[in-house]
């Protein structure tokens, strides 16, 4: 298999396996019916994606027209999540389109709106109970990690404010803008009084 049939082959299976595990992709995937987008991946080879009912094709080659042209580096592929912000990301040129916008936002709603059940999908494999307790316990982890990185990030901050004093606290920072202010006020009326000099040599 060339190795474009097989990239496109992975892609359009993890895509379709992802969206058969969501109940309500069905709904969206309609929307996109007859549509053909295509996506153009700084790094790699453009990739059309074509949608009927049910499904998505995904192909490395495609001879007609794409209803939108959606160009953006792989480091942006996140961005399609959030499918209110994409004119935001156009203006800020983080990704550019050609073509229906409206098919874009749709494509980014499909992805953006997965609602998967993992548990539910684990516990065909491991039963309720341990499904259940897998995922209490990673609940839990991923919050005492988020704790931990809290703490680490304040004690960061009071270390290099306090202890070594490599960034100034919360008060100089305000206290130097204060400075600063009353230095430009000063700066102000010094040129005020030199233009007036100016005036009264002759």
């Amino acid at each position: 298999m060339p190795m474009d049939a097989m990239v496109t082959a992975v892609i359009e299976t993890s895509f379709n396996q992802l969206l058969r595990l969501d109940d309500h992709s069905h709904e969206r995937l309609f929307k996109l019916r007859g549509k053909v987008l295509k996506l153009e991946l700084r790094e790699l080879k453009p990739l059309w994606f074509l949608f009927s009912e049910h499904r998505l094709d995904v192909l490395a080659q495609y001879e007609g027209e794409a209803d939108a042209v959606l160009s953006l580096s792989l480091t942006a592929l996140g961005l399609l999540k959030d499918p209110s912000a994409l004119t935001r990301y156009i203006r800020e040129e983080k990704l550019d389109l050609h073509g229906d916008p409206q098919l874009v936002q749709a494509f980014s709603a499909l992805l953006g709106e997965l609602d998967i059940d993992w548990e539910d999908q684990l516990s065909r494999y491991t039963g309720d109970v341990l499904a259940h307790s897998l995922f209490r316990g990673a609940h839990k982890a991923r919050e005492a990690i988020g704790r931990e990185l809290c703490r680490s990030q304040r004690q960061l901050a009071e270390f290099l404010t306090e202890e070594v004093r490599l960034a100034p606290g919360p008060l100089e920072v305000a206290s130097f803008c204060d400075d600063v202010d009353a230095l430009s006020r000063c700066l102000k009326a010094t040129e005020l009084r030199l233009a007036r000099l100016e005036q009264r040599i002759p």
